[in-house]
């Protein structure tokens, strides 16, 4: 049977991994990958299709998994309540625009630490868009709560870059209860959502570092 996958974010360090993946794999027929421009690239299971978030329209086929890595920063949306709109407001619209177009799976990437009742804004908005996507009857829900994501983004982070470089070292001190907060590597998080989608468990799954390297 064809299946139809639908992903928002694939500019983005997971999501560009994941689109890539998602072109490879073979049992995904046709992937549909949302988002305010266009990508440049072609690829004949690729369908691009440029919206706004805010309003999206009614999907014009099904949709069978969801894959959502939508997310930016305080600094880059220039206002708390810009970030919210695009890591809690946008993430629902995405993740009921999937469920309105039949899709029974979703699997979210948000973060280590991430808690709907925490006075943080990161941690406090993607817990609640956790918790956001979890109540919309989804068959199955993964949620991946990486730490610190390594990889080549497109945009300069000179903190970030100190951070990454400081964690390849640090990161085998990070055991125990310490260990969700390393460190992992974008593409590995991306192939920890395929894995999950794939294995399609009932309910909703949280995977933290642990989780998602041996996913």
């Amino acid at each position: 049977m064809p299946r139809t996958a639908a992903l928002a974010g694939a500019t983005g360090l997971v999501g560009q991994h994941c689109l890539q993946d998602l072109l490879a794999a073979s049992d995904f027929d046709r992937v549909l990958a949302l988002g305010r421009r266009a990508l440049p690239r072609e690829h004949p299971k690729l369908a691009q299709l440029a919206v706004d978030f805010a309003s999206l329209p009614p999907a014009a086929e099904p949709i069978d998994t969801a894959f959502c890595a939508l997310g930016t920063t305080r600094k880059k949306a220039g206002s708390d309540e810009a970030f919210r709109r695009v890591d809690l407001e946008y993430v629902t619209h995405f993740a009921r625009w999937a469920r309105a177009a039949g899709a029974e799976v979703f699997v979210l990437v948000s973060s280590v630490g991430a808690d709907a009742k925490s006075g943080n804004l990161y941690l406090g908005t993607k817990g609640q868009a956790e918790a956001a996507v979890a109540a919309l009857g989804f068959a199955s829900v993964s949620i991946l709560r990486p730490g610190l994501l390594l990889g080549e983004r497109a945009e300069s982070r000179p903190v970030e870059r100190a951070a990454i470089a400081a964690f390849r070292f640090l990161n085998p001190l990070f055991i125990g209860p310490l260990t969700p907060y390393r460190a992992i590597a974008a593409s590995e998080v991306a192939r920890a959502m395929l894995a999950a989608a794939r294995r399609r468990a009932p309910g909703t799954a949280v995977m933290q570092y642990r989780e998602i390297t041996t996913l």
